[in-house]
């Protein structure tokens, strides 16, 4: 569907049912940090500041962060009902409210000791045992630590082994080793056996931390994985991309991402695969099932249900980023328009995802690479209470267009628009169900010229 046909189509939409507005009490130039709650961070990494915003409440308290802290997370602490702040710093990590700072756990693992720029989120906090109550983990290069939370809000220690993956990079006389893994495990019961266990991660491997009748194995158990990984023939590299219940048999299925060792501008027109291996008890199955592929700079997806039938459907992102789209953003100062091509495939019981889409959407999206961009700059979320989650994107400074999920083709061929001026950059443009009544509501972050930060709502 070309995009400037769909600029002439669909229903023009001005008012909600409700706005506000909030002046916050910090500068920010970094995206809102969302919380699957009304509550939600600004943080502004240069001054290590950090405010936290209820919007259901329309009120936010700006949170002491010493000038050693290392990062933030959030999560859920005995005695409160809402969500909290948890701060890394020197010695452990700190529960860190307006008035009170208090010391959880004590640590002088890896994360404690970072020496840091800038003040972000870190993954540290996760749901270990699935009670509701935030847990800790820090890793280390050898040693790991997990804190679980028991109902009074003490946290009870298991230390575990697990090697960190290691790489290493010369420079003159110098020798720089660093880590790449996705830093929180994935709380499954991966054995079947009744007890919550750690699943953890990396480019090439994955491995679990079996749970048991009294807590924790004392080392984590490497998975046999059913390819190989890293170089391979063709001069193509094979590393991890997911791991999830895809078709909700219980087990955890891994998804693998294959793409062409390439160098410059080439690299935006390679084909990049995808490979599924269904889960089993303590493993995967040995056949792989082709996925959709993507091109260059785009990406796959198995993350939303846009019919509403329970199952996750596949999602593909083909950006076109040729060379007059690197030239415009050279005269535009960083900024350019690109076209996306999205194309959505519904997952059926049994047989998974077809070969050819169920919908397609050909939109054009802003680009600003002097910004923040995590991703590209479009928003999913039911916003009308259906079950069913919903395409929003940003298509002019005052429009935002929705299409609306829907259980023959994924998503609704019309779009409805609504009108109103927005942020510049799209990254400050999220959805949160304010007041909790399962539709999700627009927040927009402004910043005037003198860098004040205001907060607006849109309550659907």
């Amino acid at each position: 569907m070309n995009f400037k046909a769909i600029l002439t189509t669909g229903m023009i939409i001005s008012s909600h049912a409700y706005s506000a507005q909030m002046p916050l009490k910090i500068d920010t130039d970094s995206p809102l940090v969302l919380t699957d709650s009304p509550i939600v961070f600004a943080v502004n990494k240069e001054e290590k500041a950090l405010e936290r915003i209820n919007l259901s409440q329309n009120t936010s308290q700006k949170l002491p962060i010493s000038a050693t802290s290392k990062g933030f997370h959030y999560g859920h602490i005995a005695n409160s009902k809402e969500v909290q702040a948890f701060v890394l710093d020197n010695g452990g990590v700190y529960l860190v409210t307006p008035k009170k700072t208090t010391q959880l756990v004590e640590s002088k693992g890896l994360l404690t000791r970072l020496q840091v720029d800038d003040f972000e989120k870190v993954e540290f906090i996760l749901d270990a045992n699935s009670d509701g109550l935030s847990d800790i983990y820090l890793p280390g290069f050898t040693r790991n630590e997990l804190f679980v939370q028991q109902p009074t809000g003490q946290f009870i220690k298991h230390d575990f082994e697990y090697n960190l993956p290691l790489r290493s990079n010369s420079y003159r006389e110098s020798l720089e080793i660093s880590t790449n893994f996705t830093s929180l495990p994935i709380v499954h019961d991966f054995n079947a056996d009744g007890f919550t266990d750690l699943v953890f991660r990396t480019r090439q491997e994955v491995a679990v931390l079996y749970g048991n009748k009294t807590g924790y194995a004392p080392n984590v158990e490497y998975i046999h994985l059913p390819t190989s990984f890293g170089k391979i023939t063709g001069n193509r590299i094979r590393t991890t991309q997911d791991l999830l219940d895809i078709n909700q048999d219980g087990h955890l299925d891994l998804v693998t991402r294959i793409r062409p060792i390439t160098e410059g501008i080439s690299g935006l027109e390679a084909k990049v695969e995808y490979d599924l291996y269904l889960g089993q008890a303590k493993g995967f199955n040995s056949g792989a099932i082709k996925l959709p592929h993507t091109i260059g700079a785009g990406g796959m997806r198995i993350e939303y249900d846009f019919d509403g039938d329970g199952l996750l459907d596949l999602q593909t992102l083909n950006v076109d980023i040729g060379l007059t789209t690197i030239a415009a953003m050279a005269l535009g100062g960083g900024k350019a328009d690109i076209d996306v091509d999205m194309h959505f495939f519904k997952q059926h019981p049994h047989t998974l995802f077809k070969t050819t889409p169920n919908t397609e959407k050909e939109i054009e999206l802003e680009v600003d690479m002097k910004r923040s961009m995590q991703g590209m700059p479009y928003y999913t979320g039911d916003l009308n209470g259906d079950n069913k989650h919903d395409l929003v994107f940003k298509s002019s400074d005052n429009t935002l267009s929705i299409f609306y999920g829907e259980s023959n083709n994924l998503l609704r061929k019309k779009q409805k628009k609504i009108n109103h001026t927005l942020p510049n950059n799209p990254n400050d443009i999220v959805l949160v169900d304010i007041d909790e009544n399962g539709t999700e509501d627009f927040v927009f972050k402004y910043a005037d010229k003198q860098g004040k930060v205001e907060i607006k709502t849109l309550l659907n």
